[in-house]
């Protein structure tokens, strides 16, 4: 007998005795019948779709002989059946048996072999399932599997494919989690300590120098406790930012946790303070957080390798040394030496930070006003508005204890708002009083970056109906000095109003006056620093004098600050010098107090002037 696959109607191989063993497609109509006798030779019979056949029918019919026909079975797609033709007597015969026994082993025998080949095929797709699933949990998720089709082994795959997929994101997602920080989305102390570790490795190798910076927020717990830690949040992420965007690519920024970021960097020690000043650089933008602008302050530390440590340990120890010299000494940067003394922020000072918003609205803060004598004249032509912090526990606490909190939290926009207003009130004040008297007040060079200064100036001048001269503010020379936009328009807008400024503390900086003639300044104040004990100190005296003289070329009016004995005012007075202020005159006095010394001075300035200006100035 023969297996071939054959189209309806043609003939089929014959095999021994004359009979015939044939494959007819599972999917096409045959003119056989297949269920039932036969009548007349096979093309007579009428067609029969074959896709309902069952296994194993098989009919015999009689016109000139017997025609028997066996449907064995289906068989991939093909129908398999016998039939044979013989005399009449062939009927019931043991040799038809015989070759139905024949047929139904060879139908066994097919149907074993298809289902080996078919158990082969599912089991090499199980085992490619296993295989996945194996790799999956060893952490190797490369592998895909084909689905292939719809069946159960096909869903199998698809299902086995998703899980790899999605364990590979799980292990991505706890993997960063683990080296990355959450908030900033950078390295982590564990990163950054695997890196160091390399670094140190191929530097040793090589034989080429690091630095390790360490960097510290300053007083950033009192951003904290004073607008709360979705505000810390927001500004430790601009923070992160900004230093992204101003190191060198092939540097690394890192956070250590809470306000500590750390830069790995290749080159040596001129190389990291050059990033360092970059950075600070960046910083000097406020932030905005909840509409109040924030100084983002802070302290950087370096250390190199391998001068200042050879391992991790030793590098990160004596940058944060170097930190802590540099917050003490507000340098802004250090670079480490031996020696150097690391010192925390005083638990006093952060307790203090979170007791000053209530302080300002129970009515804790006021202001004391120091008298400028005016040296020409002998009257005392203006006020220092001093503010000062009535604790009820504290005590009096002096504005050098709070003001640098107030400014690095960016509190110092109320504070100052609140120091302006005041001063405004008390020299409208003075003026009902028929004084003469010019009130002065300082702000810092926050405020002077804040877009809307300018106008919150013209809201209280026009709330107290107050003459703009008789206001004065006082800024630092780096907050005059700013070319920053917002900088310029605000002192142009205040000058503008009628508002008279003033440089405070100058000579502590880096200002000349210069660079102060095309600004809108009228005052500038001598530091404490030059006129304590000039006449003693020829270097101080010359400084003082020679800026007298060019201040007063440039019309400017010079005010002399800390003066504090009689020696110093008569120099001062034989100078040139404008105006003087300091503890020899007076110290601070309450708003009522200080109405009254004046009245008193005036009154005796009336009486004799000439003798009251001698004794002002006599030994």
């Amino acid at each position: 007998m023969g297996l071939f696959r054959s189209k309806p109607h043609q003939p089929a191989v014959q095999g021994v005795n004359g009979d015939s063993l044939a494959i007819a497609p599972a999917y096409s109509a045959t003119r056989t019948t297949a269920a039932g006798l036969g009548h007349g030779s096979g093309d007579e019979n009428r067609d029969s779709g074959v896709a309902g056949i069952k296994p194993a029918l098989f009919g015999v019919g009689a016109r000139a002989g017997f025609k028997v026909f066996l449907l064995v079975g289906l068989i991939d797609g093909a129908l398999l059946y016998w039939f044979h033709e013989r005399a009449p007597t062939l009927y019931g015969s043991a040799e038809v048996f015989k070759m139905l026994a024949v047929v139904l082993g060879a139908n066994v025998l097919v149907a074993s072999l298809g289902s080996y080949l078919f158990g082969r095929q599912i089991a090499g797709r199980v085992r490619q399932v296993s295989d996945l699933l194996e790799r999956t949990q060893g952490g190797d998720y490369r592998l895909r599997l084909k689905p292939g089709s719809n069946d159960e082994i096909g869903m199998l795959s698809r299902r086995a494919n998703l899980l790899s997929s999605s364990a590979e994101v799980r292990e991505k997602r706890i993997t960063e989690s683990a080296l990355t920080d959450a908030l900033t989305g950078l390295p982590n102390r564990a990163l950054l300590t695997n890196r160091l570790n390399q670094t140190i490795k191929v530097a040793e190798r090589e034989r080429r120098s690091f630095s390790v910076a360490l960097i510290d927020l300053d007083r950033f717990k009192w951003v904290n406790d004073t607008l709360g830690h979705d505000a810390g949040d927001v500004l430790l992420i601009e923070v992160a930012r900004r230093l992204k965007a101003t190191v060198r690519t092939s540097d690394t920024v890192a956070r250590l946790g809470g306000d500590e970021f750390v830069l790995l960097m290749g080159g040596g020690l001129k190389a990291a303070e050059s990033v360092a000043k970059h950075v600070l650089d960046a910083m000097k933008t406020p932030a905005r957080l909840q509409d109040q602008m924030v100084d983002i302050g802070m302290s950087i530390g370096i250390a190199v390798y391998p001068d200042h440590g050879r391992d991790t340990l030793s590098l990160m120890r004596h940058a944060d040394s170097a930190m802590y010299s540099a917050k003490r000494k507000q340098a802004g940067r250090s670079v480490y030496e031996a020696g150097n003394r690391s010192d925390r922020p005083s638990p006093n000072a952060l307790s203090m930070l979170g007791e000053m918003r209530v302080g300002l609205e129970k009515k804790q803060f006021v202001l004391e006003y120091q008298p400028k004598l005016d040296l020409n004249t002998g009257l005392i032509k203006g006020l220092e508005g001093l503010v000062r912090w009535r604790h009820p526990q504290r005590g009096l606490i002096a504005p050098t204890d709070f003001i640098p909190l107030a400014e690095q939290t960016g509190f110092m926009r109320e504070l100052t708002f609140w120091v302006v207003a005041e001063g405004a009130k008390f020299a409208a004040r003075i003026a009902r009083e028929n004084l003469e008297t010019q009130v002065s007040v300082n702000v810092s060079a926050q405020d002077i970056e804040n877009p809307a200064f300018a106008e919150s100036i013209a809201k209280i001048l026009r709330d107290e109906k107050l003459d703009p001269k008789r206001l004065c503010l006082e800024i630092t020379e780096s907050g005059v000095l700013s070319e920053t936009e917002n900088a310029m328009n605000n002192l142009r807008s205040i000058a503008d109003l009628g508002v008279r400024l003033a440089v405070d503390d100058f000579g502590t900086g880096y200002a000349s006056l210069k660079q102060l003639q095309n600004l809108p300044v009228t005052e500038l104040k001598i530091d404490r620093s030059f006129v304590s004990g000039m006449h003693q100190n020829r270097g101080n005296s010359t400084i003082v004098k020679s800026t007298i003289e060019m201040a007063g070329e440039l019309g400017m009016r010079v005010v002399a600050e800390g003066v504090e004995t009689v020696e110093e005012l008569r120099v001062l007075a034989k100078m040139g010098c404008d105006e003087a202020q300091g503890y020899y005159l007076s110290k601070p006095l309450p708003g009522t107090e200080v109405i009254a010394w004046i009245k008193m001075r005036h009154s005796l300035h009336e009486t004799s002037r000439e003798e009251y200006f001698r004794m002002l100035i006599s030994p």
